[in-house]
């Protein structure tokens, strides 16, 4: 491509004077902080067109993002901008980038530049045959499952904590009974003997994309020294969410010319359970000399009210590069507070606004509602479907659509009918052993017994012996001593009854089976006590069923016919991980009561709450013209309990938002 073809632009005309110093006075190492909705790609896009039109060759520049759909969204806006395709210009995630660079330098690290790249179900199923060589489930059944085994060795390599560090953090549970070190020697071990056989067979997974890039860079120093003046210029997108690796294989990269500039919002830093840590962005500015800051304050998203509200919220963080946003709208609106009485009344308030904003001629698509936890949307969800509110969850399934939430209500089926054959052979395939075959075949001797009881004597459990694997057989007589002692619960029908059937599953199966089987086995046990929380308001587990039913016939989200009139919108539901760099008119934050947000077990370390504090900003910075802010005041959980509003409001200058009661 040559130079010349590249129109001219008027930076002057098309930036605001935060992002025009950007762009123009951007040489050398740059950490630019740049607010929710102040432009940072627009900036990104005009100080790539700006370095291409004072002549840098495209080859020179290395763009950096973290998702494909940023990357492929900047390389266009370039384009159009330019009136050309900027042809060489490297722009893409980490791992797009890193591929590249491996497919030129393989050699060096003794691989063929024809390797396959393992997604993450093929580095699950390579750790599988590693399991079966090792005997791993012969040596211990108990065994976390090989995707928990992966997303630890993943964990381990993106945070550069050990294998006893990650248990310690994320999976305390398996130090129980001096069980933690035969569980790291055993990890430690397949770890080396997955590394081996992915090199046997030329095979990368997506980590080693990063971890290879690395180790060509610090090995060879003429590698590094020929890339590094190749790429004389690196912009790198969302700087928060950088790691330990990625941070080092940029500074490695800008070594010979410092021609860094990193972009992002320390603010914005939530993904810590993902190996990120903030701290790569707050100590930007010692790992590099003569560092010059730019803030992009000015916000084009959000009402004066919004950005008051979350610039005091993240003032509150002692670890926090100090910004203020402002707004360009002059709309003087508060966000609102509204204390519900309990989590089902606040279902119902938020159900009825969204209906009265529907109304007003608001589209059900330019509304959300934003929780910290995915179980906390389960009573909102009945609610929406009640009142024929058209929905989608952002990123996931519906509560009662998820594979945990169906386990544990096929033994309540089970219960009101034993020769549901749908719900055997959920909970049968659970047990080591048992496939399709041997399903089908309990089902058939449970379906000729006349009452579910039957199958608990011993005569007809060992009836199974024969015709079962001893494996088959031992997991088959663990499920029919559960069914046995919930039937007794069930046949006593004490108070919450469906709660207790639901929390002694949980206690004396389930936890133990979603842990060792689940990297997210926390949030599993969660929405399954969640379930068991909902029970506490049906007298019949039949009831129940049905209702659960009847709220699944309505999908919420597809085309609708309601009044002549066909919907097709919806209202988004999303934790609010899963809404960062997403915006929406209208908002609501619920379930801000002490405890939940920010999270009990959050409390004791202050790096956890101070990210509970940068997660509630991202949601409130989600919101262009009306937040509402939600809590119920009396939590259900084995009785009434009465709750607290989160500390994030309490802390604040109350001034800032109004209180509404419903």
């Amino acid at each position: 491509m040559k130079i010349t073809t590249i129109k001219k632009i008027n930076y002057q005309d098309k930036l605001n004077p935060e992002q025009l110093k950007v762009v123009l006075e951007g040489d050398g190492p740059c950490l630019v902080l740049s607010g929710p909705g102040s432009g940072k790609t627009r900036t990104l896009v005009y100080r790539t067109a700006y370095l291409l039109e004072k002549g840098v060759p495209p080859s020179n520049i290395l763009l950096v993002t973290f998702t494909k759909k940023a990357a492929k969204e900047m390389l266009n806006r370039i384009e159009s901008l330019l009136g050309c395709k900027p042809g060489r210009l490297w722009g893409g995630t980490f791992h797009h980038i890193g591929n590249l660079i491996l497919q030129r330098y393989a050699d060096k690290l003794d691989y063929r530049p024809d390797y396959k790249i393992l997604d993450q179900k093929d580095s699950e199923d390579l750790i599988s045959i590693v399991f079966q060589e090792m005997m791993i489930k012969e040596i211990n059944e108990d065994f976390p499952q090989p995707k928990v085994v992966q997303k630890i060795i993943s964990l381990c390599l993106n945070s550069g904590k050990t294998i006893k560090e990650i248990i310690e953090e994320l999976f305390p549970y398996w130090g129980e009974e001096g069980e933690e070190p035969n569980m790291i020697f055993w990890m430690n071990t397949i770890w080396k003997n997955y590394i081996k056989k992915k090199k046997e067979q030329n095979l990368i997974d997506y980590d080693d994309l990063l971890i290879k890039w690395l180790e060509l860079l610090k090995k060879f120093p003429d590698i590094q020294k020929r890339l590094s003046f190749r790429f004389k210029y690196i912009l790198v997108d969302e700087y928060q969410d950088v790691n330990s690796i990625q941070d080092e294989i940029i500074e490695k990269m800008a070594k010979f010319h410092q021609n860094v500039m990193a972009v992002g919002d320390d603010s914005q830093s939530i993904y810590s359970f993902r190996g990120v840590d903030v701290k790569y962005i707050l100590n930007f500015s010692r790992k590099y000399q003569d560092v010059k800051t730019f803030k992009l304050e000015t916000n084009y998203r959000s009402t004066p009210g919004i950005l008051n509200l979350a610039n005091e919220v993240i003032s509150q963080n002692k670890q926090h590069l100090a910004k203020t946003l402002r707004s360009v709208k002059k709309d003087d609106k508060l966000p609102t507070l509204v204390a519900l009485k309990d989590p089902d009344e606040e279902a119902e308030f938020i159900a009825q606004k969204i209906l009265d904003l529907q109304n007003e001629k608001v589209p059900f698509s330019e509304i959300a509602v934003l929780f910290r936890a995915r179980y906390q949307s389960v009573r909102l969800e009945l609610e929406l479907n009640r009142k024929n509110i058209p929905y989608v969850i952002r990123g996931g399934l519906r509560f009662f659509e998820q594979a945990h939430v169906k386990d544990l209500l096929a033994f309540l089926k089970i219960l009101v009918n034993f020769q549901d054959e749908l719900a055997w052979e959920r909970i049968l395939k659970y047990q080591e052993g048992i496939g399709i075959k041997y399903a089908r075949q309990i089902f058939e001797e449970v379906n000729q017994s006349k009452k579910l009881q039957n199958l608990f004597k011993e005569k007809t459990v060992n009836k199974f012996k024969q015709s079962l694997s001893r494996k088959a057989f031992l997991g088959f007589k663990k499920i029919i001593r559960l069914l046995q002692r919930i039937d007794e619960i069930y046949s006593r029908r004490e108070k919450n009854y469906i709660e207790k059937i639901v929390l002694y599953i949980l206690e004396n199966w389930y936890k133990d089976f979603l842990q060792k089987s689940y990297p997210d086995a926390k949030e599993r046990i969660e929405d399954s006590k969640q379930l068991a929380n909902l029970s506490t308001n049906y007298s019949e587990i039949n009831t129940m069923l049905s209702s659960l039913v009847l709220s699944e016939e309505f999908k919420g989200g597809r085309n609708l016919l309601d009044d002549g009139k066909i919907f097709r919108e919806a209202v988004t539901l999303s934790t609010i991980h899963q809404a960062k760099g997403l915006e929406w008119k209208i908002v609501f934050v619920v379930s801000l009561k002490e405890g939940e947000f920010p999270h009990t077990k959050s409390l004791a370390d202050e790096n956890s709450l101070e990210e509970e504090r940068r997660i509630f900003y991202v949601a409130v910075t989600r919101c262009a013209e009306k937040l509402y802010l939600t809590y119920p005041v009396i939590h259900y959980r084995h009785g009434s309990i009465l709750t607290e509003a989160s500390r994030f409001i309490e802390e604040i200058n109350q001034n800032l938002f109004e209180k509404l009661d419903f």
